[in-house]
């Protein structure tokens, strides 16, 4: 599949730590800061520098909470190991790139413990789909288990290294305002109560407000498309969508015959135990 980096899972031990330390030597590329040896040090690459185009993409990997581990493996928690990791890495690189199986509730404090950190791609086995939500400057996201869905996040990213709305949505979001505050002006100035006192000062707030919005998309529509020339003062925008894989894709002979060979397998191992 030629994978950049894929951060070691529990369920990723559930044939052993030997089938993935066999994979891993074979350049498989398995991230895990926090699976430790008998003397501290990382089964895995704990972290890995990604050069696309001219963004440097730092990916960091956290193992999340196992019912039992392997003989000879502990599991850090993310509180002892991440914060140095983040600090050295995010000197490394211009995005700076989370995969997690740890819980959404970890997940959630750590995008407001790290603002270097920038994106979340998490494996809550729960979770389903999820719609990119933005937690301090992290954005958290993930797809679906079971290979049910491909999800496609597109990033423009530059150098202010902070997430924020595109500029046409931020102007249809304002002009959808504007609309609104105009109804409810309408609606207020046909009321046969108009002369209290305490309505019209709801008026005159609501004209103030109309007004501070209108003066915010006065301002955007005559500000140049790009801030500046080197995108530091625009914010990092993204598109993403979930697509629904289909089950009735042809099949490939070579992994069929696989399937096949490992039911078989399964058989006659649960038929040797039955006559025994």
């Amino acid at each position: 599949m030629k994978v950049d980096a894929v951060a070691v899972a529990p369920l990723d031990l559930a044939s052993g730590f030997a089938l993935l330390q066999t994979t891993q030597k074979q350049g498989f590329p398995w991230l895990s800061a926090n699976l430790l040896d008998q003397n501290g040090l990382p089964l895995f690459q704990p972290t890995r520098i990604k050069k696309i185009g001219k963004i440097k993409a730092g990916i960091i990997g956290l193992t999340g909470a196992l019912s039992s581990l392997p003989q000879g493996i502990t599991r850090a928690e993310w509180q002892t190991i991440l914060p140095a990791l983040i600090e050295k890495t995010s000197h490394q690189c211009d995005i700076l790139i989370l995969l997690s199986s740890l819980s959404p509730a970890e997940n959630q404090e750590i995008a407001q413990q790290f603002p270097a950190l920038h994106l979340i791609l998490a494996a809550d086995l729960g979770g389903g789909n999820m719609n990119p939500q933005q937690v301090n400057n992290t954005l958290i996201t993930q797809t679906d288990r079971q290979g049910k869905y491909q999800g496609l996040l597109n990033v423009d990213w530059n150098k202010s290294g902070r997430w924020g709305k595109a500029r046409e949505e931020e102007l249809n979001s304002l002009r959808n305002k504007l609309g609104a505050l105009d109804w409810q002006l309408e609606r207020m100035r046909t009321r046969k109560d108009l002369q209290q006192p305490e309505y019209i000062e709801k008026i005159k707030q609501a004209e103030r407000d109309r007004e501070t919005v209108d003066q915010q998309i006065m301002t955007l529509e005559q500000s140049p498309a790009t801030a500046s020339a080197d995108g530091q003062n625009l914010p990092c925008s993204f598109t993403y969508n979930f697509l629904a894989l289909q089950n009735s894709l042809a099949e490939a002979p070579e992994i069929t015959a696989l399937v096949t060979d490992i039911k078989r397998q399964i058989f006659d191992i649960h038929s040797s135990n039955k006559h025994r």
